[in-house]
């Protein structure tokens, strides 16, 4: 079945609809793990992914709220494989400048990645006959994309460090997100086959 393009209505009925489950994921954690899923090496079930974001909620949901579950999904995928992806959530600045930085959408997006990547990803950094280059790539893109998940205070202190103030820290990490987002599925399907644990059938 051809679904329609993703549209505004149906990113506010998520939203709406995550908002009112309880345990639910919000949307942005929803994207960030829907792009993990969307990447993994062995695919998930629709019942396995829509039972993550919203618990309990898959035998009762609402025909629209399932048609805008799969129609994120497909223009998540459509990017990942076919026309780019991008970052679908942003950094947040005051209007004075960068006194006043506001990342819970990143957080959500790095929250909900880790909850969908975890898995597969240590499976991929204990394979032993994965190659030290592959698991070093690993690491970095886990921790890029999972950037905004460590605490303010670590991300002040990594600043300070660096001579940094935290939006332009932040800033330089959300550009990083977005690199190592565009070629992370690639980067999975060749760790994935390079592992031995995965052949065209799923994991041995």
């Amino acid at each position: 079945m051809q679904l329609p393009e993703f549209s505004k209505q149906q990113s506010d009925l998520l939203s709406q609809f995550l908002a009112q489950q309880q345990n639910a994921l919000s949307l942005a954690q929803t994207q960030g793990y829907l792009f993990a899923v969307i990447c993994a090496p062995e695919p998930l079930d629709v019942h396995q992914w829509l039972e993550e974001i919203a618990p309990g909620c898959d035998g009762q949901m609402d025909e629209q709220v399932l048609f805008a579950f799969m129609a994120l999904y497909q223009k998540i995928s459509e990017q990942v494989f076919e026309t780019g992806f991008s970052l679908p959530v942003s950094l947040q600045f005051s209007s004075q400048g960068q006194d006043y930085l506001d990342i819970q959408e990143c957080q959500h997006w790095s929250q909900g990645f880790i909850n969908g990547a975890q898995g597969y990803l240590n499976k991929l950094l204990g394979a032993p006959h994965l190659a030290d280059e592959l698991k070093e790539a690993l690491t970095t893109a886990l921790q890029s994309l999972g950037f905004f998940i460590i605490e303010s205070t670590e991300i002040a202190a990594i600043a300070t460090e660096n001579g940094l103030s935290e939006g332009q820290l932040c800033q330089q990490q959300y550009e990083v997100m977005n690199e190592f987002a565009t070629g992370f599925a690639e980067l999975i399907e060749v760790a994935a086959v390079n592992s031995q644990l995965y052949n065209d059938e799923g994991w041995n």
